[in-house]
């Protein structure tokens, strides 16, 4: 089968390379999943060039990629309440192992995966992480009914979908992002929007009771002016030695800052897909990608350019 890896770290252009390797097999509890599409994260790219090498199982030589859909090829022993054929959407947690949805069949576990209807392929691939990382995001800053609410970097993947998560929890979200990505901002209907590049943090209308940092680029002392005493900051990525030392600092701090680790389960994964049927939550996808171009779609978005989710059809 085809298959995306790299055999060092290093720029995505230059260690990316597709490799005919063998149609993987399922273990006891496990599916193979011939994949129809993939989805983008910034991550993906991040660890290909080494950048979170001590937090993820995903040294060399390895896949790319975390959030696939597709049908399912082949069971296990164990299995039950999937059959072959069955639409699903999946996940692989690179906390546990190493990525690999961008290839053509994928095994994982039969509980990393969820049935979709199959004219859901496209939209259901861009769930699983970033809409999952959305949700875990708003747990650790406990949103709740009328909690004002600023989502910095509102227009990437998981920030768009922080800010339908925040409304659908009775929060009020504020989105931030920069001047072209407001008309999408506006399609996601936050209560105000803001262009951060035109305005101080401390004119973007804090205090709020919770930040979530979708681009993981505001400072403390930005963080101090947005938030309110007994408010909580969630960034995305790890920052070394914070995301060491927060956790210790919490208890002495009238802001608690967090870091998310994303604990990838079914019934986060089911509610989103729930929410997703029901319209109440609207995958944003940017742009849509062959599988033989993969790799200039992680080049976009590493570029920073991308405004919502890039899906790459491998089948």
């Amino acid at each position: 089968m085809r298959a995306l890896r790299y055999d060092s770290f290093g720029p995505i252009g230059a260690v990316l390379r597709m490799a005919e390797v063998a149609q993987p097999r399922p273990a006891r509890g496990q599916v193979t999943v011939r994949v129809h599409c993939a989805s983008i994260n910034p991550l993906d790219w991040k660890l290909v060039e080494g950048e979170f090498r001590m937090f993820f199982k995903s040294k060399p030589p390895a896949g790319v990629g975390t959030e696939f859909s597709g049908t399912v090829e082949a069971l296990g022993s164990g299995v039950t309440g999937l059959e072959i054929g069955t639409p699903v959407v999946g996940y692989i947690n690179p906390n546990a192992r190493p990525p690999g949805a961008l290839q053509q069949f994928v095994a994982v576990d039969a509980k990393d995966v969820q049935p979709i209807d199959a004219g859901d392929m496209e939209r259901a691939c861009t769930v699983p992480v970033a809409g999952m990382s959305a949700l875990q995001m708003c747990r650790l800053a406990e949103v709740r009914s009328g909690n004002r609410v600023l989502v910095h970097g509102a227009s990437g993947g998981v920030g768009s979908f922080a800010v339908q998560i925040v409304r659908a929890l009775g929060g009020k979200p504020v989105a931030t992002g920069s001047r072209q990505s407001q008309p999408l901002l506006a399609t996601l209907e936050p209560e105000a929007s803001i262009d951060y590049t035109a305005k101080r943090p401390e004119s973007w209308g804090g205090p709020f009771s919770a930040v979530l940092d979708c681009a993981s680029t505001l400072g403390s002392s930005e963080v101090a002016v947005l938030l309110s005493s007994g408010g909580r900051y969630v960034r995305t990525l790890p920052a070394f030695p914070w995301v060491v030392l927060d956790p210790l600092l919490n208890p002495l701090r009238p802001i608690k800052h967090f870091t998310l680790k994303l604990a990838p389960n079914a019934d986060d994964l089911r509610t989103l897909l729930t929410w997703m049927r029901r319209d109440r939550l609207r995958p944003v996808i940017a742009e849509r990608f062959p599988f033989s171009n993969a790799i200039a779609a992680l080049e976009l978005s590493k570029s920073g350019r991308a405004h919502g989710k890039l899906v790459v059809h491998i089948t």
